[in-house]
């Protein structure tokens, strides 16, 4: 079950600002992948710097390929495990931009995203898993920076021999936080110090 802790916050990192952060390559990178995070990053960014809540939502779509050796190193560096090979998950991301800049000014808020459907393939053996897990994620704000945050999953459909792991796994995270020290200071860096450099350029 400790396996799938990492794939659950994978799975998560897709509608957060750690999608845009980690190494990729593996299975077959789409050709215009870089080129969609790339676009949305500027666009999220400039919110997250210039914080104008003017304009409708914040929405593109993203994707991103994991290789199983990265993966693999990730959560043995948190004593997890993981046996499976390369990860590729996508996204539709809807944000309020008026949400975003309130979690970012006000003095406390929880900034509580919509439902969204994540969709991964995953390497199994010769075999193509495919996924989906329904998340609604909620990250509470202090003074401007993310303290603290929940996956939300919904519902998975997913093959019955993963199904019960990544909901099991993905429970252990939202109530003990395996990873969660990591996802904030993640989404901290990224808000404080990775969009201000790329906005500056």
């Amino acid at each position: 079950m400790r396996s799938w802790i990492g794939a659950a916050r994978l799975a998560a990192a897709l509608v957060l600002p750690f999608a845009f952060s980690v190494g990729a390559s593996a299975l077959d990178e789409a050709k215009d992948e870089k080129a969609q995070l790339e676009a949305c990053e500027k666009d999220l960014c400039t919110l997250l710097v210039k914080r104008e809540a003017a304009g409708s939502n914040l929405q593109c779509n993203i994707q991103k390929t994991w290789a199983g050796k990265k993966i693999k190193q990730g959560v043995e560096e948190k004593k997890l495990s993981w046996s499976l090979g390369d990860l590729r998950c996508g996204v539709k991301f809807d944000a309020s931009r008026q949400d975003v800049v309130d979690a970012l000014t006000k003095p406390a808020y929880e900034l509580k995203l919509a439902t969204h459907a994540v969709k991964c393939d995953v390497e199994r053996e010769k075999e193509v898993l495919n996924i989906s897990v329904n998340l609604s994620p909620r990250i509470q704000f202090k003074d401007g920076k993310a303290v603290k945050a929940w996956l939300g999953v919904g519902e998975i459909q997913a093959p019955t021999v993963v199904k019960g792991a990544i909901w099991s796994a993905a429970q252990l995270e939202d109530t003990f936080g395996v990873v969660h020290g990591d996802l904030i200071k993640e989404i901290n860096r990224f808000v404080y110090e990775r969009c201000p450099a790329h906005v500056a350029k």
